[in-house]
């Protein structure tokens, strides 16, 4: 580049000699040099010109010289270097946050005529690939993102890694709402397709949140908050999709992330509690069991529903945390009945897909058992349906680990979604729960009681017990005993409670309410 200046700088001197203003008469062909006719003034303007020239390009092959040197510099090697680093990721390649801030910044200065988009793309089960295939695999598996939405878009638009495994798009000028949807379902599905890691072939999901400006925002910061609560509200609602920011999901993040921490600092006070709920034979009225479940009552909001905190736990990655503390709420009660002579032959506890997806879980959830000096037969695990049938290689795996360490499995909420029938005979369950929908509505039902019947009747054929939740009624509880049900849990016998309730529950004295 720099010879192609040096050769126009001495040509652009040499043809501006044809434009010279002559002294002296006389034909002058600067191409030629001709000197008929020329005079002193043709004499005198040579010289300037070949002056002019000589200086021009002495400069010009000094700073080619000095341009040379600086290339050849290792230092200006590594200041290119650590240029390039500040502002792109150094395992993608892809621009990093502070370029794509900058980046935006720059393109809302300019008019919009509302053709600007942000995309905030998360991978859904990424920490997996991390925790079963190790981190290289995982960097492998990221790069492979990283080119899937670069053939995702055009090349004007800006694809950044965002930190982590999350990534954001900036698409410039999409023409539209329909042709910025068909964007988002292309990278959906090119982000989906399964990549071959180690000699394995691994999938995640995309969840999308898209902002639009200027209606979502005039500023970078702005447009990346909302495209980013957009995305956790596809999370909320089944992952794998997308969504464009509305009103009132950033006061939704901002609720989720004030429960998150909120969570955390009770998790780490000791301020849940678990409360115990019993499961009686029906054939006799004894205890079976019980089932703990976490509860918060919290000093401010009052109690927080279940099915809101454990969802900010899975969310947020403290699922684990909350399944160790109630287990070791559960173990520790455990030798409080035992030492005082109240007997319980098992408790029940609910497991979550994000706590079976942790590799070394099954191996610290034994550790932590045998530490309190528990038998593991008296720690059984609940799981749903939709827990059970996600992952089903992965899952079946550490459900097997599980019960060759001596925990017993329950299906629980059976009925209430889809069930591959031959899955549930692979799986290394003893035991399935019928959801409390039916039996709550089998006075009144026909098909309720039909559809409890037929699982009563199925766990039957594969040797599974049966415990039927949600009975409230003593004709219930009498129908279900006919039906051949095994278990009953519900408000017709007791309500959870707290472990002193459940103690003095426990004493012998205590007649069985059917």
């Amino acid at each position: 580049m720099l010879t192609t200046s040096v050769d126009s700088g001495m040509h652009h001197a040499a043809s501006h000699c044809a434009r010279w203003p002559f002294i002296g008469p006389g034909d002058v062909s600067c191409s030629g040099f001709s000197t008929s006719g020329a005079g002193l003034g043709w004499l005198v303007s040579l010289v300037v010109v070949c002056a002019v020239a000589s200086v021009v390009i002495g400069m010009l092959m000094a700073q080619r010289r000095k341009l040379n040197a600086r290339l050849k510099d290792p230092r200006e090697e590594t200041r290119r270097a650590l240029a390039f680093h500040a502002y792109h990721d150094t395992l993608t390649g892809l621009p990093n946050r502070a370029f794509l801030m900058h980046e935006l910044e720059e393109a809302l200065k300019e008019p919009l005529d509302g053709m600007l988009a942000v995309m905030f793309i998360d991978l859904d089960g990424f920490k997996s690939i991390n925790d079963t295939l190790g981190h290289e695999a995982g960097d492998t598996f990221l790069r492979a993102v990283a080119t899937s939405l670069r053939s995702s878009v055009r090349e004007r638009d800006t694809v950044s890694r965002f930190g982590g495994d999350e990534f954001v798009v900036v698409v410039k000028s999409y023409g539209g709402l329909e042709n910025l949807v068909r964007v988002c379902r292309k990278v959906l599905d090119l982000v989906s397709q399964p990549v071959n890691v180690a000699g394995q072939l691994v999938a995640v999901s995309p969840s999308i949140g898209v902002a639009i400006a200027p209606k979502d925002g005039h500023v970078a910061e702005a447009l990346i908050r909302n495209a980013d609560a957009a995305m956790y509200a596809v999370k909320e609602t089944g992952k794998a999709d997308f969504r464009f920011y509305e009103e009132g999901m950033l006061e939704a993040a901002r609720e989720r992330l004030a429960l998150t921490v909120e969570l955390r600092e009770a998790l780490q006070r000791g301020e849940l509690d678990v409360e115990y709920q019993p499961k009686r034979n029906l054939r006799d009225g004894t205890l079976a069991g019980v089932e703990a479940l976490a509860r918060w009552h919290h000093p401010v909001r009052g109690d927080v529903p279940p099915t809101l905190f454990v969802a900010v736990a899975e969310r947020s990655g403290l699922i684990h945390a909350l399944g160790e503390y109630v287990l070791r709420s559960v173990l520790a009660q455990l030798q409080a009945w035992d030492a005082a002579d109240r007997h319980v032959d098992y408790v029940a506890i609910n497991l979550s897909m994000h706590e079976l997806s942790r590799p070394a879980f099954v191996e610290t959830l034994h550790r932590v058992v045998r530490s309190f000096g528990v038998d593991p037969t008296r720690i059984r695990f609940e799981l749903t349906e939709s827990t059970a049938m996600r992952e089903p290689e992965e899952t079946l795996r550490q459900l097997v680990k599980l019960r060759s360490h001596g925990f017993d499995l329950l299906i629980d909420d059976f009925g209430a979604g889809y069930w591959n029938l031959s899955h549930l005979r692979e799986l290394p369950v003893g035991t399935i729960k019928i959801d409390q929908s039916f039996v709550r509505g089998s006075d009144l039902n026909l098909a309720d009681r039909e559809i409890t019947e037929a699982i009563v009747g199925l766990a039957k054929k594969l040797n599974m017990r049966t415990i039927a939740e949600g009975v409230e009624t003593e004709a219930q509880a009498d129908w279900l005993r006919n039906l051949g049900c095994d278990i009953g849990q519900g408000y017709f016998f007791a309500r959870p409670m707290t472990a002193d309730a459940f103690s003095r529950y426990l004493d012998p004295s205590m007649a069985y309410a059917g």
